[in-house]
C-alpha cells in the first residue's frame, strides 16, 4: 500500500513540475522555445547571453563569475525606419574564434601590448552581429547592409545598477557636446537622465563604480564613416544616441562594412582602468602605405604664445624669442597659434623665415587653422602642401564643434591627407578619442577635454576636475589640456600644476606658461631641471594607493630607468596619504628630488627614496607634489 501510494504521489510531483514548467515557458514565450547563445572569454570569467524575448526583439546580459554586471538590455539598428534584426529569427552562432595580437604605440613609447579576446559572428535572420569578447570586457558591432545604409536609429542600450557612481563631464550650455570640454563629476547612474540642465544626453565615456568597488566603463572604438555615439539616459539605462537625431545619416558601404564597436569595459581598480587597452585594441592597425615612413612623428614639449599672449604677440621678432627660450627649455616645438594669417601680411614669407630660425634652433614649428577653411578637399591639399614645403611639423586644426558623421569623416580624411603630406596633427573643438591614434599614428593628440585655456575665459578649473582627469578622459587616450599655466592657475597650487605635466598624457605636450616667463622668473628656477627633462611618452604607468576619482591622483611613470610620481589633492582641505614606492625593487639604487607647495614657491628638495617609502605625505589644499627617482651613477 505504501509502495502505491509513493507511486501516486511521485506522479504527481511530477506531474506538477511539468505543469510549472510548462507555465513557465508559457510566461516566458521565447526563451524556453529558443535557448539563449551563451559567449565566453577566453578564461570564461566573462559571459555574454544573447535571447530574444518574444516580439520584443533581442537582448544580452553581461556577467563576470556569474555576477549580472548589465542586465537585459537592448540590441539593435534601425536601417531608414526600419529594423535590421527581424524579430522573428532565430538567433544562430555563425563562427568563434581566438584572437591574439600584439600592438605598440606611440603614447606607450613603442612598448608592446598584448590583446586576448574570443571573436563571435552571430546570425539573426539575414543581418549579423560580432562581439568581442575579453576578460574584462565586451564590444558590440553590427554588420552593415552593402552599398548604401541610411541609419535613423540604433537600440543598444546598458542598462546597470542605479545606484552605481557614474562619473560623467558637465557643461550647462550647448558647448557640452560640440566640445565635450565640461567638468568631470559624479552622480548616480539612476539621476543621469535628470542632473543636466541641457537633458538626458551624455558623452562618453561614462565611468561607474560598482558595488564591489571595481569600475566599468562604457564607450566607443574605431569610429569611423560614422556618427559619433552619444549615450541618452533613461532611468538606470543609457542608449545610443546620434548627433542626427531623428534625421539619420547616410553611410557608404564602400567607406564601412561595420559599424564601430559599442565598448563595455571592466577594471578591478584604477590601476586597470587607466591601463585599459580594450579601445586600441579594437581599432586597426595603420595603413602600411600611408605610414611606410614614421620619421616624422615625434612626441615632444612644444611652446605656446597664445594662452598668455600679450602686445607683442605674434610678433616675429617676439615668436623668435620663444623659439630661443623653448632651445634652452630642450623643448621640442612651438606653436603658432590663432591670428598669424591676419596679423602677418606676408603670412608665408615669415612663416617659413621663422620655420628657418626655428630649424637652426632645433626647434619644428606647428600651426593653428580654424578647420571651418579646410572643409574644401582642393584647398586643404594645397595649404597642406605649402605647410609640407616649408617645413612645417604639425598642424592644429580648431572648431569642429561636432561628431556628426560629415566631421567624423573631415577629421578622418583629414589625418590621411596630413599623412601624405608627412604632418603631424592636433585636434581642438572635437570629441573624445575613440582610439584612431592607433590606425592614425600621425595623431599626436586631441582636445575633447577641458583644460587650461578656460582659466582665462572666466571658467577657471576646479582642482577636483584634475583629479578626475586621468581616470575619466585620459583612460580614453593622449589630450591636449595644456597643463603647466603657473601664473593664471586659479585656485591651485604651483605644485599641483608641475604635477599635471606628468599626469596628463600627450606625445605633443604644449605647455602653457610662456618658457621667457620660466627662464627669467626666479620663481621657477627649482624646477627647470624638471621641465628640461620633461618626457612626453612613457614606458610604464602605475596608479598608487589613495587616489581615488575626483580626490585625489597619484600615478607613478616609468622612462627608461627614471621614475616620475606625480600626485594632486583635488580637495579644498588638507589630504594625508601613504606613499607606496614598494613596485621599485631596489630604492637604495636611486636618489630621489622632492618638489612641494611652500607659501607660494616651489620647495625642492634631496631625500632618500628608503625613507619616503610608506611615509605618511600631507598634500595641502587643491596642492600637489612631483618626486623624480634617478638611478644613482655606478
Amino acid at each position: 500500500m505504501k509502495q502505491v501510494l509513493k507511486k501516486i504521489s511521485g506522479c504527481f510531483l511530477t506531474t506538477f513540475s511539468l505543469v510549472l514548467g510548462l507555465t513557465a515557458c508559457f510566461i516566458n514565450a521565447g526563451q524556453c522555445a529558443e535557448k539563449p547563445l551563451v559567449l565566453k572569454s577566453p578564461s570564461s570569467s566573462l559571459t555574454v547571453r544573447i535571447f530574444r524575448e518574444g516580439d520584443k526583439g533581442f537582448y544580452y546580459t553581461l556577467s563576470l563569475n556569474n555576477r549580472i554586471l548589465i542586465q537585459p538590455s537592448n540590441i539593435g539598428l534601425s536601417i531608414a525606419g526600419k529594423p535590421l534584426l527581424d524579430p522573428a529569427a532565430k538567433l544562430k552562432l555563425i563562427s568563434s574564434n581566438n584572437v591574439t595580437e600584439s600592438f605598440s604605440l606611440l603614447r606607450h613609447n613603442f612598448q608592446v601590448r598584448n590583446a586576448s579576446y574570443k571573436k563571435y559572428q552571430i546570425g539573426i535572420g539575414k543581418s549579423l552581429i560580432e562581439f568581442a569578447v575579453f576578460d574584462d570586457g565586451c564590444a558590440i558591432r553590427y554588420q552593415l547592409p552593402p552599398k548604401q545604409a541610411y541609419i535613423t536609429a540604433e537600440q543598444t542600450s546598458f542598462v546597470l545598477d542605479g545606484n552605481a557612481r557614474a562619473w560623467f563631464f558637465e557643461r550647462t550650455n550647448n558647448w557640452k557636446l560640440k566640445s565635450y570640454a565640461g567638468l568631470w563629476t559624479e552622480t548616480r547612474v539612476d539621476s543621469l537622465d535628470q542632473i543636466s540642465p541641457t537633458g538626458p544626453v551624455q558623452g562618453k565615456p561614462i565611468v561607474a563604480q560598482l558595488a564591489d568597488k571595481s569600475y566599468l566603463f562604457i564607450t566607443e572604438a574605431a569610429l569611423q564613416g560614422y556618427s559619433g555615439m552619444r549615450l541618452k539616459a533613461n532611468k538606470n539605462s543609457l542608449n545610443v544616441d546620434f548627433t542626427e537625431g531623428e534625421k539619420g545619416f547616410d553611410v557608404q558601404f564602400d567607406q564601412l562594412s561595420y559599424t564601430p564597436w559599442r565598448v563595455i569595459g571592466l577594471a578591478k581598480n584604477l590601476n586597470e582602468l587607466v591601463n585599459q587597452s580594450i579601445v586600441e585594441a579594437l581599432n586597426a592597425a595603420p595603413d602600411r602605405a600611408l605610414f611606410k615612413n614614421t620619421d616624422y612623428i615625434k612626441p615632444g614639449k612644444s611652446a605656446w604664445s597664445w594662452i598668455t599672449r600679450d602686445e607683442n604677440y605674434l610678433d616675429p621678432v617676439a615668436e623668435k624669442k620663444i623659439i630661443d627660450a623653448a632651445a634652452q627649455l630642450n623643448y621640442t616645438y612651438t606653436l603658432i597659434d590663432d591670428g598669424w594669417e591676419e596679423k602677418w601680411k606676408q603670412k608665408w614669407e615669415v612663416l617659413k623665415d621663422l620655420v628657418a630660425y626655428g630649424q637652426k634652433k632645433k626647434i619644428g614649428v606647428w600651426v593653428w587653422k580654424d578647420s571651418k577653411f579646410l572643409r574644401d578637399a582642393a584647398y586643404r591639399d594645397a595649404f597642406l602642401d605649402t605647410l609640407s614645403r616649408f617645413g612645417v611639423a604639425g598642424i592644429k586644426i580648431d572648431f569642429m564643434n561636432s561628431e556628426a558623421k560629415d566631421l567624423i569623416d573631415f577629421e578622418l580624411d583629414f589625418l590621411k591627407a596630413a599623412a601624405k603630406k608627412r604632418l603631424m596633427v592636433n585636434f581642438h573643438g572635437c570629441q573624445t578619442s575613440t582610439g584612431e591614434y592607433r590606425t592614425y599614428p600621425n595623431e599626436m593628440t586631441r582636445e575633447g577635454v577641458r583644460g587650461m585655456e578656460l582659466n582665462i575665459m572666466n571658467e577657471p578649473i576646479p582642482a577636483w576636475h584634475n583629479a578626475a582627469l586621468p581616470f575619466t578622459r585620459f583612460m580614453m587616450g593622449p589630450a591636449d589640456y595644456t597643463p603647466g599655466l603657473f601664473s593664471k592657475r586659479a585656485s591651485t597650487t604651483l605644485t599641483h600644476q608641475l604635477a599635471l605635466l606628468y599626469l596628463f598624457d600627450s606625445a605633443f605636450q604644449c605647455i602653457a606658461e610662456n618658457p621667457l616667463t620660466l627662464l627669467n622668473d626666479t620663481l621657477y628656477r627649482p624646477i627647470l631641471p624638471l621641465i628640461k627633462d620633461l618626457p612626453t611618452t612613457w614606458d610604464n604607468t602605475l596608479v598608487l594607493n589613495g587616489s581615488e576619482i575626483g580626490r585625489c591622483a597619484i600615478l607613478a611613470k616609468r622612462k627608461g630607468n627614471d621614475w616620475y610620481l606625480a600626485a594632486i589633492n583635488g580637495l579644498a582641505s588638507e589630504n594625508i596619504i601613504m606613499l607606496d614606492l614598494s613596485f621599485i625593487k631596489d630604492l637604495s639604487a636611486y636618489s630621489a628630488t622632492v618638489i612641494c607647495d611652500a607659501k607660494g614657491a616651489f620647495s625642492a628638495s634631496a631625500a632618500v627614496p628608503e625613507q619616503l617609502n610608506k611615509k605618511k605625505i600631507s598634500i595641502p589644499p587643491m596642492g600637489g607634489f612631483v618626486v623624480h627617482l634617478k638611478p644613482r651613477a655606478k
